[in-house]
């Protein structure tokens, strides 16, 4: 009987100890109310420019470049002898390099440019390349000016260990209206 009761005391006194340091611990804190967790952040696209893109994006601005300083030497050197400029017109015809370049040298004045949205695909000897361009340019003696946004794919073509643009493909981009909202009903009508 002795026994017993001295595992009871040392059970209480156990309990009792037990009790004490979890009063005195570390407060604990009380649960709050759930939270909704933040959405994790999503490093921002990282758009990393191409092999394609560097090459043909510099060879793109050394040719407006040439065509702003009415360069003819330097703007043969980077187009076939059979290079034609395709654009929407009355006869479908192309513009041949020669009268593109006399063009250049009398009419046309390119002030400025700039060029956007480059994509090039290669396709062994040759690679399309597409891009917009923005410019601010005119023509002397005709109405209106040539400048505005335009649409581009060149198709520039290996010969030997150099590439020269063979043709290039441009329509101007016309401005698109703005799309009409629907008017919600009010209900009183």
């Amino acid at each position: 009987m002795r026994i017993r009761s001295f595992l009871c005391l040392y059970a209480v006194l156990l309990l009792g100890a037990f009790m004490y340091a979890q009063k005195t611990g570390t407060p604990q804190p009380t649960p709050a109310a759930p939270q909704a967790t933040p959405k994790p952040q999503r490093p921002a696209r990282i758009v990393t420019r191409t092999r394609l893109v560097s090459i043909f994006s510099g060879m793109e601005n050394q040719l407006f470049g040439d065509v702003q300083k009415k360069d003819k030497a330097a703007l043969t050197q980077l187009v076939t002898d059979d290079f034609a400029i395709w654009m929407p017109n009355d006869t479908g015809d192309p513009f041949p390099l020669d009268d593109w370049l006399q063009s250049i040298a009398t009419d046309y004045n390119l002030k400025s440019f700039k060029i956007t949205h480059m994509a090039a695909h290669d396709f062994g000897e040759v690679v399309l390349v597409k891009f917009e361009v923005n410019q601010k340019a005119d023509v002397k003696g005709k109405k209106g000016d040539e400048s505005g946004q335009y649409f581009v794919v060149d198709a520039w073509l290996k010969t030997g260990d150099s590439w020269k643009l063979s043709d290039r493909y441009i329509s101007k981009v016309a401005a698109t209206p703005a799309a009409k909202v629907p008017v919600k009903p009010t209900g009183k009508d």
